[in-house]
């Protein structure tokens, strides 16, 4: 499995819809206009749409924003939701030939419809295998969501432990068939277990994340043997031991770890659109997933979600330091935060063959 700053061919989104819940396209439209905008310059971007109708509003959004159409591809398929990444194939290369793994994808253990989605993530993995001889696609027969993969490219496999073995996705697996799969499929030569958080924990930690934690909220490879991973010194701040925890495991298995800050008690949202696209009473503020670690790389730039926060410049800071050959970019993404992602979670990368 090629890491993510690899050459790519493409990456993956799926545009929000109103079948999620009114006013669910109309709040993440503007900013997803922009990412695809920042990503169309360095690869395609494939447009998961579920109609045309959607295909043909997207077009002239494009047209009235000025955004070319060059590198753009639509699909059509319906879905449940945006977070591609999760329901979407992993593309691993085997023998100098793009492969497809497709995960099963239950809606995170039940707790969100998922039905269009897993159709989706076949829909996905045929098109991408279109334009090659053989449709290699492949089934491990276990439920892994794509946001819980990270890899450096050189064989390590990083996931939490609290999301793969959880007996919501998986009931009786074990971590050791789980390892078999991993590296059958993705080439795994080792493998890093973070203990991570069942979602029930993480919700009293404040954090509205219901994937019971996935890798690529916490900790990211940004290179062979280097992370970064989100740090608080806080000790008041809920969710101070999910980042320790995680921190000294790293640290424990040799890498070099780099300190990346959270957003400052968390990212407050006045929407009156909620975390599961529900209206929130009485303009309640959430408190969301908002993290830097969720930043999508691309062939030319790093685009670093930021929520107006002090801690925005120091985070892309970082990230410049450890990716000085590409644009280090900020989009605001409390929008999608308080819905349980970022531009990471809803993206998925196609690596290229050479």
């Amino acid at each position: 499995m090629p890491a993510e700053w690899e050459k790519q061919r493409a990456v993956w989104i799926a545009w929000p819809h109103e079948c999620k819940s009114k006013g669910y396209a109309m709040k993440l439209e503007g900013t997803y206009l922009r990412l695809v905008e920042l990503m169309q310059t360095g690869q395609i971007v494939q447009i998961v749409v579920p109609s045309r109708r959607y295909r043909e509003h997207i077009e002239q959004q494009f047209k009235f924003y000025g955004i070319e159409d060059k590198n753009i591809s639509f699909i059509l398929t319906m879905t449940d939701d945006v977070w591609v990444r999760d329901y979407g194939p992993t593309f691993v290369i085997d023998n100098s030939q793009l492969k497809v793994i497709k995960w099963n994808f239950n809606g995170y253990g039940g707790r969100y419809e998922f039905l269009y989605d897993n159709h989706a993530g076949n829909v996905i993995a045929k098109k991408a295998l279109s334009e090659h001889e053989k449709m290699n696609i492949s089934y491990p027969g276990i439920v892994l969501e794509g946001g819980n993969i990270e890899t450096n490219g050189q064989g390590i496999i990083m996931l939490c432990k609290s999301a793969v073995l959880n007996p919501g996705r998986n009931p009786g697996i074990t971590q050791k068939y789980a390892e078999s799969l991993l590296k059958e499929y993705l080439g795994a030569l080792r493998i890093i277990w973070l203990t991570g958080m069942v979602t029930e924990n993480v919700e009293k930690t404040g954090w509205s994340d219901d994937t019971d934690t996935h890798v690529d909220t916490i900790v990211r490879f940004v290179d062979l043997n280097r992370v970064v991973a989100v740090w608080t010194d806080d000790k008041s701040d809920p969710a101070y031991e999910l980042f320790q925890n995680a921190y000294y495991e790293l640290k424990n298995q040799g890498l070099d770890v780099v300190k990346l800050p959270t957003v400052k008690a968390g990212f407050y949202s006045h929407s009156n659109i909620g975390a599961s696209g529900s209206i929130a009473a009485n303009n309640q503020a959430l408190r969301t997933d908002a993290s830097y670690a969720n930043f999508v790389i691309t062939n030319d730039k790093i685009i670093v979600p930021v929520y107006g926060k002090r801690e925005d410049d120091i985070a892309k800071g970082i990230l410049r330091e450890q990716f000085p050959c590409r644009e280090v970019v900020g989009l605001f993404a409390g929008h999608l935060a308080e819905n349980g992602g970022e531009f990471h979670c809803l993206t998925q990368q196609e690596p290229a063959v050479s």
